[in-house]
């Protein structure tokens, strides 16, 4: 396998066991002006800043798009108050044993807020470069946030492996120039077929991710 000088890994449905509280949460908002959110039409939008997943599901429902910042506050507000965030098994130990020969990064749509009051310092700390919705103006698809990682590494996009679950993630990734392993946590294989690497579920991302570098 390549040897790659740094590992970048979006947050939610990959080292976050935080889907469905975010879904619970946006399907809450939306249902307060009326609107259905299916758990797969939000899955796919994974990746994109909170008011990017607001107004493409109100425009898609015909809403009125004013509606993006009350629908963005109280979706923020309801996952504060009741999301019961863990790790997936496995990724604690997986980080500590790859950050011994790897920079780290971490990628994703979530808040700095919303990482720093669930996510616990000692784990964030672990990563040299955090790119939260609040530090790009293009999210994911656009290559912007892990092209921002990369540079805040000091590494080249080509040296850089990234982990996602989600297609906008892996478009983003691919349109920076780098490989990307995709983890099957949320969607069915199919809608990710864009990643250089699938994995079935995330306890093959460690067997996976133990092997890159390993002299």
């Amino acid at each position: 396998m390549k040897k790659y000088k740094a590992v970048l890994f979006d947050f939610d449905g990959v080292i976050g066991k935080t889907m469905d509280d975010n879904y619970d949460a946006w399907a809450y908002a939306f249902s307060t002006v009326g609107i259905i959110v299916d758990k797969e039409e939000y899955f796919l939008l994974e990746g994109l800043h909170s008011k990017g997943v607001a107004q493409t599901i109100l425009k898609k429902n015909n809403a009125d798009e004013s509606l993006v910042n009350q629908v963005v506050d109280i979706k923020q507000k309801y996952y504060m108050e009741n999301n019961s965030f863990e790790f997936y098994p496995g990724i604690i130990d997986l980080i500590n044993c790859i950050e011994k020969r790897t920079k780290l990064g971490l990628v994703t749509g979530a808040s700095a807020e919303r990482l720093a009051k669930t996510v616990p310092a000692y784990f964030l700390v672990k990563f040299g470069s955090i790119i939260s919705e609040d530090k790009v103006q293009d999210p994911k698809p656009s290559p912007q946030p892990y092209i921002l990682a990369s540079k805040n590494l000091k590494i080249t996009p080509s040296d850089c492996l990234v982990v996602e679950n989600a297609p906008l993630g892996i478009e983003s990734a691919k349109k920076a120039g780098m490989d990307c392993v995709a983890v099957c946590s949320t969607l069915d294989k199919r809608y990710l077929s864009g990643a250089d690497f699938i994995i079935d579920d995330a306890s093959f991302l460690r067997i996976f991710l133990q092997n890159i570098n390993k002299e």
